[in-house]
C-alpha cells in the first residue's frame, strides 16, 4: 500500500529525540536534579502507561515517553510554583520530586489516557495537571492568593513599573527601568556562583546590562522550567522538529503567538513604561514562555485543526499570557493561558473550514510516496493535513467527525457530495485512517 512516510509513530519518535536531547543538554545548567526529575516524570508515564494497557488495553510507550519528557522539561527546578514561604521542605532534597511524579501520574492516567476515550483530548494533559497538582491538591497550604505566586515577584518583579518601596531601608525605585529590572532578571536566572563572587557583569555594568541580560535569557539560565534553560536550544531543535514533521506539526501557533507577545510586551511598556527592550527579551525569552510555544502549545490534539483557528489560538495565547502576567504577577501564567485557549478549540475548529468546490483542482503538494506493508490505524492526531490536500477543497475529517455523529445535514453543508475520491487524504494521514471509504460511506449516505 502506498502512502505519506510521515506516521503518528514517527512524528512521536522526532518528538521523543528532540526532547531528550535538550533533556540531556539541561545537565550542564540544571545539573543532575534537572536528570532525575525528567527520569522520574518520564518512568511515571511510561509505568502508568504500562500498566492501563494491561488493564484497558492499547497504550504507546513512545507517546507516554514524550509526555513524561514535557512534563519534566516544564517543571521549575527547586521551588514547586516558588512559594517556599508557605509550602516548606518541598523546595530542597528527593521530596520536591513528589510534584514531578503525582503530575505524571495524574496527566497520563486522566487526562491522557481517559480523556482520549472521550474521543476527543480537550485540554493538554501535562498542562492542566500540572495546575491541578500545585493548586488544588495542596489547597489548604495556598488558602493566601500570594502562594500561588513567589513574595518576592510581586515585590521586585512588578511588571505595571509602579514605585515600589525599598525594604532594605533604601529609596523607593521603579522594578521596570533598565538598571533595576536588568539586574532583577540576572540575579533571578544567572549562575549563582557568579553572583555570589560579586561578578554578575561580565558583559556589562549595572547602568548597562543588556548584553549580560541577553546573555541569559537566550543561552543560559538557572532559574524556571528546566526545558526553558536555553531559549537558543530550545528554539533550535523546534525548529529542526518542525522541518522534519514536513508540516504535520502547527507551527503558525508557535511563530504567531512569539510575535504577538514581542509586540504585547512593547504595548505595555509603552503603557506603563521602563526599559522596552529588557521587557521584550524577558516575556520572549523566560523559559515558560519559549518552551512552551515550541512543544506544548503545538500539541495536535489539543489545538484548532484549521490554519484561521491555529493563529486565532496563538494570538489568544499570547494576550492570555501577558495579562496574567502583567496584572497577576504569576509569572508562569502560560501555561494557565495554554489550558483557556485549549477549552476554545471546539469554537476555533469551524473557523476558516475550507470552502467545498464542485470542481476538481490541482492537489496541494504531497509528500513523496512510500510503500508499506500491513498499516495500523490510531486515532485522528488532528493535525490539519487533511483539509488543506483535498482536490475539492473538503474538510474531511470535519465531514467524517459529523458522519459519526449521524448528523447528515451538516455532512451535506461541508460539501461531502463534491467528493471526487482522489484518496489524497487517505494518502497524508499519520493515524492511516481510511478518509477516502468514509467519505465516500457519508455520500453514500447523503443521497
Amino acid at each position: 500500500m502506498v502512502k505519506a512516510p510521515m506516521s503518528k509513530n514517527l512524528l512521536m519518535n522526532y518528538t521523543a529525540i528532540s526532547l531528550f536531547f535538550i533533556s540531556i543538554m539541561s545537565y550542564f545548567v540544571g545539573g543532575l536534579i534537572a536528570l532525575v526529575v525528567i527520569l522520574v516524570s518520564v518512568g511515571v508515564a511510561v509505568g502508568c502507561d504500562l500498566l492501563l494497557g494491561k488493564l484497558m488495553g492499547g497504550g504507546n510507550m513512545t507517546s507516554a515517553m514524550v509526555f513524561g519528557f514535557i512534563v519534566g522539561l516544564s517543571y521549575s527546578l527547586g521551588n514547586p510554583i516558588m512559594a517556599t514561604e508557605t509550602i516548606p521542605g518541598l523546595a530542597d532534597g528527593l521530596e520536591q520530586l513528589l510534584y514531578p511524579a503525582l503530575i505524571s501520574a495524574l496527566g497520563l492516567i486522566v487526562f491522557k489516557r481517559l480523556q482520549g476515550k472521550t474521543g476527543r483530548k480537550y485540554v493538554n494533559p501535562a498542562a492542566i495537571a500540572k495546575l491541578i497538582v500545585l493548586f488544588l491538591l495542596f489547597l489548604p497550604a495556598l488558602s493566601n492568593v500570594s502562594a500561588l505566586m513567589a513574595s518576592d515577584h510581586l515585590v521586585s518583579v512588578d511588571l505595571q513599573n509602579t514605585l515600589t518601596a525599598d525594604a532594605f531601608g533604601g529609596p523607593d525605585y521603579y522594578p521596570m527601568d533598565t538598571s533595576v529590572f536588568g539586574a532583577t532578571l540576572i540575579t533571578c536566572y544567572g549562575e549563582p556562583n557568579a553572583m555570589l563572587a560579586g561578578n554578575m557583569y561580565n558583559l556589562g555594568t549595572y547602568e548597562e546590562p543588556l548584553l549580560d541580560v541577553v546573555y541569559t535569557m537566550v543561552m543560559a539560565k538557572n532559574h524556571g522550567w528546566i526545558g526553558g534553560f536555553s531559549s537558543i536550544i530550545v528554539i533550535a531543535v523546534g525548529l529542526g522538529l518542525f522541518y522534519v514533521s514536513k508540516g504535520y506539526i502547527k507551527w503558525r501557533i508557535t511563530f504567531v503567538y512569539l510575535i504577538t507577545t514581542a509586540v504585547l510586551s512593547l504595548v505595555f511598556g509603552f503603557v506603563y513604561g521602563g526599559d522596552l527592550i529588557l521587557r521584550l527579551i524577558f516575556h520572549v525569552f523566560t523559559g515558560s514562555s519559549i518552551f512552551m510555544a515550541f512543544f506544548m502549545a503545538t500539541d495536535p490534539a489539543t489545538t484548532p485543526i484549521t490554519r484561521t483557528g491555529q493563529i486565532i489560538f496563538g494570538v489568544g495565547l499570547a494576550v492570555l499570557t501577558m495579562v496574567i502576567q502583567v496584572y497577576t504577577g504569576f509569572l508562569g501564567g502560560s501555561i494557565l493561558a495554554l489550558v483557556l485557549m485549549n477549552l476554545t478549540c471546539p469554537v476555533l475548529d469551524r473557523i476558516g473550514v475550507p470552502k467545498a468546490r464542485s470542481e476538481r483542482i490541482a492537489c496541494a503538494v504531497l509528500p513523496k510516496a512510500k510503500k508499506l506493508g500491513k498499516l495500523a490505524t490510531t486515532q485522528c492526531i488532528r493535525c490539519g493535513r487533511c483539509l488543506y490536500v483535498c482536490s475539492s477543497r473538503l474538510p474531511t475529517i470535519s465531514i467524517k467527525e459529523a458522519a459519526d455523529k449521524e448528523d447528515w445535514d451538516r455532512v451535506k453543508k461541508l460539501g461531502v457530495q463534491y467528493c471526487q475520491q482522489c484518496g489524497t487524504c487517505s494518502f497524508v494521514c499519520p493515524a492511516r485512517i481510511d478518509l477516502k471509504g468514509a467519505m465516500l460511506n457519508a455520500r453514500e449516505k447523503v443521497k
